[in-house]
């Protein structure tokens, strides 16, 4: 099994999506969910976005023959200065990187202001163990995440619990432009 394959199965599932769907992962990691979202022909395109050029080696290593192909485009750079055009992708998800953005009130505008009207915005995450809750990422999503995609006009904001994966509580953060 891949690392992560559970709750990136699960998040996939979580965008709903239709025809001609254009995709951007933040912090893409080294591509699984690239990978799988590259096979599906409701895609039309996905981008993959990551702060680390070696990860972004890595992603192209396991994405070559969809890049070949231009259905999969990997860009280095900082999710809070998205290098993307308005209302350009339909679906934004991001799996396990948000823990490291470091100014999200910035972040969620740029999510924002990249997401085409009537899309939607799946941000991934674990926030506890079988043991233990965690408290400071419990903190963030109540006060930060969910208030910022509010306030960003961000609609149907909703806090959903996902798959228990390696012993850790997944839960995402859904919503709709």
């Amino acid at each position: 099994m891949v690392q992560h394959e559970p709750e990136t199965r699960w998040t996939l599932d979580l965008l709903n999506l239709n025809e001609e769907e254009s995709v951007l992962e933040l912090g893409c990691g080294a591509g699984y969910a690239l990978k799988l979202l590259a096979k599906r022909s409701s895609v039309k395109e996905v981008v993959g976005m990551d702060l680390s050029k070696s990860i972004i080696g890595s992603a192209k290593r396991r994405n070559k023959d969809e890049i070949k192909r231009g259905k999969v485009k990997l860009v280095q750079g900082d999710v809070k200065d998205l290098p993307f055009e308005d209302q350009l992708f339909t679906r934004i998800m991001s799996i396990h990187s948000v823990y490291f953005w470091g100014e999200l009130p910035r972040t969620i505008r740029e999510m924002y202001r990249v997401l085409k009207p009537g899309g939607t915005i799946v941000i991934t995450l674990c926030n506890g163990t079988s043991e233990e809750i965690w408290s400071g990422v419990n903190k963030m999503i109540d006060d930060q995440l969910l208030p910022l995609m509010k306030e960003n006009s961000l609609k149907n904001v909703l806090l959903k619990t996902g798959p228990r994966s390696r012993g850790y509580q997944t839960v995402a953060i859904c919503a709709e432009k």
